[in-house]
Order: structure tokens, then sequence, then C-alpha cells
């Protein structure tokens, strides 16, 4: 493994799903028969990869290539199990429910009344030990260090052609924070805000922290002593890498806005359609009593209930305007031609780095303080 790299956290990390779960639930139901459209033209990545090998040379594009393609693959496992967790906790609840409910159908069977008790008891267990091992692994804070690590990571040759003294090149060098932004004070009533209900602080999440922030600067120093030997013809391959990877990052959120779009409108339709089920279930109960009339008032919302918790969790509303405002960003800052001269060349190149490093800190805000877990 190279010394940029990161040890992997399988060791401490039971997950075997990686997304899996929550990837059914968005893309073949939410999203069944969704197509993106009006998607603007990009290169492809075997050209971004040809930009970036021309840009940073074979000595740095190795050792690059290798931790980023690996922290990529681990903040997509870690990630993909944080999301599936919370997804499996609404779905556990929905079902406990509807198994509670199914109860009254077959009140004078005894041996399905017990197994439905016992499969209401099981969603039950299962819900409490994924809450358990969430909050023991920090599967959450792990995910959010390893997208950040991944997304800096494909921005520091960027980073690396403009000014030394620029916020995120700072921070490359300096190795960062122990947050993305600024750096933390100890100040007594700012550790007051971040000590949440008087939980201490991850140990293991913050040493991966340290290990991130050291490749990190270990690789930006290795750019920024390539891009010193010829500044000028650096910084006008990376406004050429740069505009092949806004022209990608603009893609994707486009497409990424419309999913979010999509997930939200159907969301909203299926729950009115369970309200109005629901309605007509409660209206008919006055003339015809039934179990099946009891189940369906009782599981249909609860269902409706746990689908608007997994798009709150998701937030997707919010980031359905996040991808949308970025796109116009970047679209912005393509249409712009690019300067000559040195000076000029890295303010703009700065000027996408602070897009792409700023969008990257607003998710992570967004996130990286957000109860995930919830029992109930």
């Amino acid at each position: 493994m190279s010394s940029t790299a990161i040890p992997s956290p399988a060791a401490t990390i039971r997950c075997h799903s990686a997304g899996r779960l929550r990837g059914f639930l968005r893309n073949r139901i939410l999203l069944a028969g969704w197509q993106p459209r009006a998607l603007p033209a990009a290169g492809s990545d075997a050209v971004a990869a040809q930009q970036l090998a021309h840009l940073v040379g074979p000595a740095v594009l190795e050792p690059m290539n290798v931790a980023l393609d690996h922290a990529d693959r681990e903040a997509s496992h870690v990630g993909g199990c944080a999301r599936d967790a919370y997804t499996l906790l609404y779905a556990c609840a929905a079902f406990a429910v509807l198994f509670a409910a199914c109860g009254v159908a077959a009140s004078d069977n005894h041996l399905v009344l017990n197994l439905l008790v016992l499969a209401e008891l099981v969603m039950l267990v299962v819900l409490l030990l994924t809450f358990r091992s969430a909050h023991r692994t920090n599967w959450h804070g792990r995910w959010m260090a390893l997208r950040f690590h991944v997304e800096f990571l494909r921005c520091l040759p960027i980073t690396a052609a403009t000014h030394p003294d620029s916020l995120h090149a700072r921070q490359a060098r300096e190795d960062g924070s122990a947050a993305p932004g600024l750096p933390l004070s100890d100040a007594p009533h700012l550790a007051a805000l971040r000590n949440h209900h008087g939980k201490a602080a991850d140990a293991s999440v913050a040493a991966q922290d340290d290990a991130l922030r050291a490749g990190r600067a270990r690789l930006y120093l290795q750019l920024r002593a390539h891009a010193a030997l010829e500044p000028a013809t650096y910084a006008a391959r990376a406004l050429t890498y740069g505009r092949v990877l806004a022209g990608q990052q603009l893609r994707y959120h486009c497409i990424r806005a419309q999913q979010e779009q999509a997930i939200v409108h159907r969301v909203h339709a299926l729950s009115m359609a369970a309200f109005g089920l629901t309605v007509v279930a409660v209206l008919v109960h006055f003339c015809w009593h039934s179990a099946l009339l009891t189940i369906i008032c009782t599981g249909v919302p609860a269902f409706a209930a746990s689908l608007h918790g997994f798009l709150a969790q998701e937030e997707s509303e919010r980031l359905a305007a996040s991808f949308s405002a970025m796109a116009v960003r970047l679209q912005g800052w393509l249409d712009r031609p690019d300067p000559a001269g040195l000076a000029a060349m890295q303010e703009r190149l700065g000027e996408l780095a602070e897009l792409l490093m700023g969008e990257m800190q607003d998710w992570h805000r967004l996130f990286g303080d957000k109860g995930m877990y919830h029992l109930g």
C-alpha cells in the first residue's frame, strides 16, 4: 500500500451491504423508470485521466491515483453502510407496526398470532442492534472524513496551481484542521458546542483524520514542487484539466439534482396516495368492520411516515436545491474565457477550487453533525 493510502477500516466495520439496501429503495423503487434529461456534454474519464497525467507527471500520478482510488472505495463502502443503517431503521419500524396491526386479523389463531408477535420482536431487535452498531462503529463520522478527503484529493492538482497563500492551499500544506473549514479553537464556549451530551470524540476517527490530512499534505507538497518548476505552464495545463473536471462535475450535479427532485416528487405522490387510501379505509369502517381495514388504517400511514423519515435523512429537498445552485455556478465558471498571465490564471483556478471545495464543505456541514440514527 502506498504511503499516501489510508489504513482500511474494514477491521472495525463489519458491514457487507455497502449501500445495497438504500440503492434498492432509491434506484429500483423511487427512481424506477426515471431517466435524466437535457444533460450537458462532459469529457470522459479517459480524457480526464489523460489530462491529469499530462498535468502532474508520472512521478506524482501513481501515488495520487492509488490514494484517490483507495479512499474512494472506502468512502463508498463506509458511506453505503451508514446510509443502509438508517434505511434499515425506518424499514424495521414500519414492519414492526404492520406486524402488530396484522395481529387483529389473527386474534383467533394463536399460532399465527405468536408468529406475528415474534416477527415484531425480531424487527425491534434488529432495529436496536443496528442502532447500537452504527453508533459504536461511528460509520457516519468515518464516512464524513473519507468523502471530504476524496473530494480534496480530486481538487489537489488545481489547488497546487493556485497562490500558496490561498485558503485551500494553506489547508493542504498545513494538514488542514480537525474539521473542514477554519481551524478549531479551544475556547470553552466553542468546545461546549462540540460536546454532544458529554460524549467524547472518537479516537479512531480522529486518528483516521490525522492520517488523511498527512497524506494530503505529502501529495500537495509533491504537486507544489512539480508546479514550481514551470508555474505558468503548470497553471495553463491546470486550466485545461480544470475545464474537463468542471464539465464532469456540472454533469454530475445536473443528474443528482434531477434525481433528488424526482424522489421528492414521487415520495409526495406516494404519501398523497397513502393518505387517500387511509381516508377511504376509515370511511368504509362506518359500514363494514374488517380486520383488513384496520391493517390498512395502521400499516399504510406507518410506511408513509417511514418513507418521509428516509427522505428527511437523505436531505433530498435541500440537496436538490444545492445541486441545482452548484450547476449554475459551474456553468458560469465554464462560460468565462480563460485568461492569460500567471496571476490571472491562478486567480481563475482559485475560483474553481473554491467552487468545488465550498460545495463539499456545505455538504459536510449539512450531514456532519446531523443525527443519522434514531430509535422509533
